[in-house]
């Protein structure tokens, strides 16, 4: 089955990546990231995963607002410990996007282009993620408030019944529908809402 029609209109981003174009895939190292990528990452589409999205592109354009992001520049900071309720979940992510990972990451060659020990977690840094750059330090922190998108109260109703056991098919189709009809509304209808996702220059 294809992913909801929404996906392609939520943000996407181009980024750089100086590695990608070292090893010739791609040859010019631009790389374009959509919503989708991030749900083939973590498995399913929810507010969690659309706000870690959200935070990641508009941390990386606030830090290169000149100029196009550079994968592998950055590191990725959560203030919670990995384990800590969806933490691992939105490091997942940025991670994706950015190039950023623990010490299990790629190691570099001669020095360059290494990613790992770019994933920091319970970095006190007073927010859900930041964003610093490698080069001057500066750093994007973004806190995300998805309940200025409310669920439909009808929601919470057909969850209740599925999770209850409810054999009726309609309750989970309608539950999904409803599910990503909040994620397209924070992916696109509201992405641009003001307070949704605030950045903080530092």
């Amino acid at each position: 089955m294809p992913f909801p029609a929404f996906f392609a209109d939520a943000p996407a981003i181009t980024l750089r990546d100086p590695l990608a174009a070292f090893l010739g895939a791609p040859a010019d190292g631009l790389i374009t990231y959509r919503y989708e990528d991030a749900v083939r990452l973590a498995g399913h589409s929810c507010p969690t995963v659309a706000g870690a999205w959200l935070m990641t592109i508009k941390a990386l354009r606030s830090l290169w607002s000149d100029g196009m992001p550079e994968r592998g520049a950055v590191e990725v900071l959560m203030d919670d410990a990995q384990d800590d309720g969806v933490t691992g979940v939105m490091a997942g992510v940025a991670g994706l996007v950015t190039g950023a990972a623990g010490p299990g990451g790629f190691k570099g060659l001669a020095g360059r282009f290494g990613r790992n020990d770019l994933l920091r977690f319970k970095a006190n840094i007073g927010a859900e993620l930041a964003l610093r750059r490698l080069d001057d330090g500066q750093t994007a922190v973004a806190r995300y408030h998805p309940e200025l998108v409310p669920a439909d109260p009808e929601m919470r109703e057909r969850l209740q019944r599925v999770l209850g056991g409810s054999r009726d098919p309609e309750d989970q189709a309608r539950f999904a529908e409803l599910w990503q009809d909040r994620v397209r509304r924070i992916l696109v209808d509201c992405a641009e809402l003001p307070g949704l996702v605030r950045i903080e220059m530092r």
